[in-house]
């Protein structure tokens, strides 16, 4: 029997340590155990991506791009929520500080390190640029936000005061940094200005009217003021900015009257209103005032809101007593009292006045109302002075559309010609509402159109109105709803209404809800388009082309898909294209994408289409697409129109030339259209960009700018001696002392060549250089040397002035520099101008460029080591702000080009050039052969 003894212990305990040892010096060099790495993808719904970092909603931080750049500590992120349909995303958005730090006040300042804004040694600033940054990011976002304004407008509110039986009211939406605005005058002639004022009448921004044929007393004026500057933002949205509007019989304005803030008179739900006018058949002592009236419903109340002037004295100060009244007009046309009310303003202001009333409102009220049988009345208390207007319906220049898709539970029909389509619709001054209806692709007849509104559950629909009677032509569906109720105009301002349109077959319907959509030009003089695709998708584009030849496209899309339906994060882009066709047959179709957008809408105005885009266009059979484009899977076109029969002005795609030939092509005679915006001049094709000596005059140059011929004649520089003598095909006179330059016969006499006018130039001769698009530039001068025969051109020098900037003028135009007015000021510096300090110079608008300090108005060239200056790129100094840009050099068609060296465009060759430079190059190669045949 074996017995373990301490030894074998010792041993098995041994041989147990070592390999446990063993066992474990395995993972003696591996890492510490680590987690796996989350695959779980952030929801985009609730945090930011940007960069490598994600961040979730009103979480703040500056963006690092990595090295060598590191933290970006100017510019200041949040994550925002951002509505998207009935859903919110979160977006990152960005702000840059830089340029908004407060200037310090010391001579030394310095740049803490994390920091963006310098401060002075003692200052603690601790905070500011976070304060900097929350004050822009909001000031940013509240650019974007939609704001109401209104304005009432009367002759007394000028000053001298104007004595009109007329007033105006203005609507104004402030969306985008853009100006809505929609403005309604009644018992005055057609204005022909709207203008944009300070309190002192200063002219800020001004919109020229346009004339119609036919005129009413009672009409309305629509226009956008867009990209409004940000000064002017800040005093629109503090009550410091005016209108006028001004017409033929008062050019300094009729009418006159201030911004006001839609918060300040409870518009929201504004739905009728009023424009109360003078009654100057009761007392003269009220011409020049008016009020306006904004009504808004509740429950069994009618509200209403007054701003109003001229029917107070100068005695009348303080807690005066004003009756309001409410009339119903008769079958006979008289005037019938329902309620009446005194209000006591305890401040009386003879330019404005606002009081809020409350009034009982009954079924039958509520009848005349919606019928425009209200009429509203204010009196001074003593019944003298009167304002009086009829209420009638919201004046807007929004239109009210409505995109036409089938139900949801009725996509097993929809194969790919399903039905669709669009509704406008517009309400009176009756209370009716009309409507123009366009369909396609329906299974069958119409029965009937109906608004209705959402019930208590959202699922029961309540009908407001129905019109069974169609009258329908080459797809359209026109007429009007003719009884409706007060609630019809209140849900059409709301977007609570819902257009049906039932189909006999399978009893489908077609549904869209109306939405109110702001006023832009295309919406008044364009023409809708129907975009549809072979899926349950649809849209609408608005397309015009004004006098300009600008483009205006506003596009509403239904039933696209998103992005929350791509699977593994990918990201997909809708796009709106413009695909052209051209009328040439042998060319091909050319796309042009317009905008990306996200959502449901997008809009803007197109300005650099060419003369052979809107050609294309007229001809009819181009395309506008709405495309899609996933990440992954490429571009897909979702919806489609062709634009057959879109008007386009005959000035954006003709164009007759004086002196040159027109193209047409083929299948229109009538239609003159530049091709590849060439130029023709005496049978001679330009390309675009050329310059050419005109066979008429040696003395004139032409120039082709984008199919257009523009010809200048030779500018002479004044001349170095009192009696100068003229040379034959010279067009500038020279002096007599180089008269010994001249030979005999002129050709062979010295000179220079120069490349900016192709001319041959005498020795000694002195001319103004030519600089396409510009012409001849008066601020230099040219010179063929004698000696060296090369030209040397040179900046002419401005004389410093011995007067202030603004007693400076131009003699001509085109002059170089500036002379003082007869009856001038000395300036302060006197003959000193020029040795002003550069806080002087910065302080005039001078600018600060590499260390160096220009002034205002100055040119240069700039400086870059170790390569000198850069002749090619001018820099100018405008306004405290310097600008480089590099010379534009003329698109070139030919096959053989070369750059000359110290110069900054290529250039064709000619033939003799081409055929001389083969011969050297094929000299050149035979001498190299030899000489290595001599090597070897």
């Amino acid at each position: 029997m074996f017995r373990l003894t301490t030894p074998h212990i010792l041993f098995i305990l041994w041989v147990t340590l070592w390999l446990t040892g063993l066992h474990a010096g395995k993972y003696r060099n591996r890492p510490p155990i680590k987690g796996e790495k989350s695959n779980r993808r952030i929801s985009k719904q609730t945090h930011c991506q940007l960069g490598n970092g994600s961040y979730e909603i009103e979480e703040r931080w500056r963006p690092d791009l990595g090295p060598p750049f590191g933290i970006l500590h100017c510019v200041h992120c949040e994550c925002i929520a951002v509505q998207r349909k009935k859903k919110f995303v979160a977006r990152p958005k960005c702000k840059n500080i830089k340029n908004f730090c407060p200037t310090p006040t010391c001579d030394t300042p310095v740049l803490l390190p994390e920091h963006c804004c310098k401060t002075c040694p003692s200052q603690d600033l601790a905070g500011l640029e976070e304060d900097l940054a929350t004050k822009k990011l909001e000031e940013d976002d509240d650019d974007r936000k939609m704001k109401e304004l209104t304005v009432l407008l009367t002759g007394k509110a000028l000053s001298p005061p104007v004595p009109t039986e007329g007033a105006a009211r203005g609507y104004f939406t402030y969306m985008k940094r853009n100006l809505h605005y929609t403005i309604h005058y009644v018992g005055m002639e057609r204005p022909t200005w709207v203008r944009f004022t300070d309190e002192n009448r200063n002219i800020l921004e001004e919109h020229k009217v346009a004339e119609v044929n036919f005129h009413i007393e009672d009409s309305k004026i629509c226009g956008v003021w867009r990209d409004v500057p940000k000064v002017y933002r800040r005093k629109l949205m503090k009550g410091r900015l005016y209108l006028l509007l001004a017409t033929n019989h008062h050019p300094d304005g009729l009418v006159f009257g201030r911004f006001v803030r839609a918060k300040e008179m409870r518009l929201k739900q504004e739905v009728y209103s009023s424009v109360l006018l003078p009654d100057v058949s009761r007392s003269r002592e009220t011409i020049g005032g008016g009020g306006i009236a904004s009504v808004f419903l509740g429950q069994e109340k009618m509200y209403l809101n007054l701003e109003f002037n001229g029917i107070f004295t100068h005695e009348d100060a303080r807690n005066v007593n004003v009756l309001i009244r409410l009339h119903q007009e008769t079958s006979l046309g008289t005037r019938e009292l329902l309620t009446e009310t005194f209000h006591i303003l305890s401040k009386v202001d003879p330019d404005y006045n606002a009081a809020e009333i409350r009034f009982d409102l009954t079924k039958s009220d509520e009848s005349m109302l919606s019928r425009g049988k209200l009429i509203l009345e204010i009196t001074s208390a003593d019944g003298v002075r009167v304002l009086s207007g009829r209420i009638l319906p919201k004046t807007t220049c929004n239109i009210f559309q409505a995109i036409l898709t089938t139900r949801a539970s009725e996509d097993r029909y929809v194969s790919n010609s399903h039905p669709t389509g669009f509704a406008v619709l517009s309400p009176r001054k009756d209370g009716s509402v009309a409507y123009s209806v366009y369909t396609e692709r329906l299974s069958g007849p119409l029965l009937k159109l109906a608004l209705k509104t959402a019930g208590p559950t959202n699922a029961d629909m309540k009908t407001l109105s129905e019109v069974d009677k169609l009258y329908i032509k080459d797809s359209w569906t026109n007429g009007t709803f003719s009884n409706v109720s007060t609630g019809v105009a209140e849900s059409l301002l709301l977007d609570d209404l819902h257009l049906h349109l039932p189909t006999m077959k399978h009893r489908r319907e077609l549904i869209g809800r109306i939405r109110q959509r702001l006023y832009t030009e295309a919406f008044l003089n364009g023409h809708p388009f129907l975009l549809h695709g072979n899926n349950s998708a649809t849209g609408q584009v608005w397309l015009y082309i004004d006098s300009l030849c600008h483009l205006h496209y506003e596009v509403f899309v239904s039933g696209i898909a998103n992005d929350e339906s791509l699977p593994n994060g990918r990201i997909r882009r809708h796009l709106v294209e413009l695909m052209e066709v051209p009328i040439n047959h042998h060319k091909r179709n050319k796309k042009r994408v317009l905008k990306k957008f996200d959502g449901e809408e997008v809009g803007d105005i197109l300005e650099d289409l060419t003369r052979n885009t809107f050609a294309n266009l007229d001809y009819g059979k181009s395309s506008f697409l709405v495309t899609t484009k996933t990440q992954g899977f490429g571009k897909s076109v979702e919806l489609e129109t062709q634009l057959n029969g879109l008007p386009v002005p005959e000035n954006c795609y003709s164009h007759k030339q004086k002196t040159g030939s027109e193209v047409y092509f083929p299948g229109d005679s009538k239609l003159p259209v530049e091709k590849d915006n060439k130029c023709y001049f005496e049978k001679k094709e330009y390309e675009d960009g050329y310059q050419w000596l005109s066979p008429h005059d040696a003395c004139v140059m032409c120039f082709c700018k984008r199919g257009k011929i523009e010809c200048d004649k030779t500018v002479c520089p004044p001349s170095e001696c009192e009696s100068p003598i003229t040379v034959a095909k010279e067009c500038c006179p020279m002096c007599p002392e180089d008269n010994h330059l001249l030979n005999k016969d002129v050709s062979k006499s010295r000179g220079c060549y120069f490349h900016g006018d192709k001319k041959f130039h005498l020795a000694g001769t002195r001319w103004h250089p030519y600089i396409p698009p510009f012409g001849f530039s008066r601020c230099a001068i040219c010179k063929c040397d004698a000696k060296s025969q090369r030209v040397m051109c040179r900046r002419k020098k401005c004389p410093v002035l011995p007067c202030a900037e603004d007693d400076t003028y131009r003699e001509h135009p085109l002059d170089c520099c500036k002379k003082c007015k007869k009856n001038h000021r000395p300036d302060q510096l006197g003959d000193e101008a020029h040795s002003k300090n550069p806080h002087e110079i910065l302080a005039a608008g001078g600018c600060r460029f590499r260390g160096e300090i220009r002034t205002n108005g100055s040119e240069w060239h700039p400086t870059v080591q170790p390569w000198g200056e850069i002749t090619c790129i001018n820099c100018h100094c405008k306004d405290g702000r310097a600008r480089c840009k590099r010379m534009k050099c003329p698109k070139l068609t030919c096959v053989v080009k070369v750059h000359p060296e110290n110069e900054c465009c290529s250039r064709c060759l000619d033939p003799s050039e081409i055929k001389m430079k083969g011969n050297l190059h094929h000299q050149g190669w035979r001498r190299r052969r030899r000489r290595d045949r001599e090597e070897h």
